[in-house]
């Protein structure tokens, strides 16, 4: 697995944006901060979707939200955790007339 971000078990992926999120690593000087998916930091933790207690998963190829029990359905998309929901983001849709 790669060094970047968007595996790392610490990152929020942006409901929006697929090349941005949002660091959950206390440790880390990026904590709370929005970084890019392919940033390589030296905080970096793997993320195994098998081995964490986590019971909902976003897919990124299917940008859905799934369920632990759903798994095997999106074996081999690219899965992260709980995508990081901006407060704000409503400003960044288009409102139809």
């Amino acid at each position: 697995m790669e060094i970047k971000c968007i595996n790392c078990r610490y990152f929020r992926l942006h409901e929006l944006h697929d090349n941005i999120g949002i660091c959950m690593n206390k440790d880390s000087p990026y904590y709370m901060r929005l970084v890019m998916t392919e940033w390589q930091c030296p905080f970096f933790m793997e993320f195994n979707e098998e081995g964490n207690e986590d019971e909902f998963y976003w897919c990124v190829d299917c940008k859905t939200m799934i369920h632990k029990s759903l798994l095997p359905l999106h074996k081999g998309h690219k899965l992260v955790k709980i995508p990081y929901i901006d407060e704000e983001s409503h400003l960044e849709t288009y409102v139809a007339d």
